[in-house]
């Protein structure tokens, strides 16, 4: 009985807090989702018919692992190459995994809101294995996944250290993208609720083992053969995306120390290009 109660206060209170007019035929179908076994191919389902999105993902992010794919929309992702690159490979360097590896708080985001400002590009090259691009919000794109889409992502947080990553595709630019962000920023509290309600009742729903060992070791050593650590520190910001000025900022030194320092990885890499850092990290993560 006190299950059933505190069940149906979790109804209420959830209840009380989505908005009368979210494009929902049914918009306490997310809270009956509580308990399901195959809760989170059922939540995307419901978050399909409810929003306007491309492509969906769920994430599952773990300390020490290589993200878990959770549930995709289409079910049968179109960009299967994009995705396992990401999911084995260039997810250590993609903002929001960054953010997770920080102290992002729970929230909706647009992936731009994790991205250093004054973020230059660079020119990629065919032998790359990152697409460097300036019309892509993170001056990157993950090879094979598809060209200028925007993303809103929703994080939560979960007590036991791992995070979920929401993630809604919409082609830049189309107004169902900036919709799509406000229903988001209005059920969120709800949408919070209920994944917190599913972890209490039925943990080992998120219990996934990751597919491959986690790379962040590989983004933390990375170079240390032959950079002092304050050059390693450098690396590590120049790969998620920060010019010389965030550097410097985030280091405390100047805009001519950095450049300085970035001259001197350079010539111990024996690499002359900005991509060609992209790139021999890339293969420093396959050869692990």
């Amino acid at each position: 009985m006190k299950e059933s109660a505190k069940a149906s206060k979790l109804l209420r209170d959830a209840a009380s807090g989505i908005p009368a007019d979210l494009p929902s035929s049914d918009p306490l179908a997310l809270i009956g989702l509580v308990g399901s076994k195959t809760f989170f191919n059922d939540l995307s389902d419901t978050l399909a018919t409810t929003f306007g999105f491309e492509c969906f993902h769920v994430f599952l992010y773990q300390a020490g692992a290589a993200p878990v794919n959770l549930a995709n929309r289409p079910a049968v992702c179109t960009y299967k190459r994009g995705l396992d690159n990401f999911l084995n490979f260039t997810y250590v360097i993609n903002p929001v995994f960054r953010a997770f590896q920080g102290s992002a708080a729970s929230g909706v985001y647009l992936i731009s809101d994790f991205v250093p400002d004054d973020f230059k590009r660079v020119i990629d090259t065919a032998e790359i294995d990152i697409v460097v691009e300036d019309s892509e919000t993170i001056g990157y794109r993950t090879p094979g996944w598809p060209k200028n889409m925007a993303e809103c992502i929703v994080l939560i947080r979960l007590p036991n250290g791992t995070a979920l990553d929401f993630s809604f595709l919409v082609s830049r630019g189309l107004q169902q993208y900036a919709t799509c962000s406000v229903h988001l920023e209005r059920l969120f509290p709800v949408l919070e609720r209920i994944v917190w309600r599913q972890f209490e009742i039925d943990s080992a729903s998120f219990e996934c083992a990751p597919q491959r060992p986690g790379q962040e070791d590989r983004f933390q050593d990375f170079g240390s053969d032959v950079l002092t650590g304050r050059e390693m520190q450098v690396v590590q910001l120049i790969l998620v995306g920060h010019t010389s000025t965030s550097i410097s900022l985030q280091l405390d030194v100047s805009v001519s120390t950095v450049k300085s320092h970035r001259r001197n990885i350079y010539g111990k890499l024996e690499i002359s290009s900005q991509a060609e850092l992209f790139s021999l990290f890339l293969l420093h993560l396959k050869n692990a």
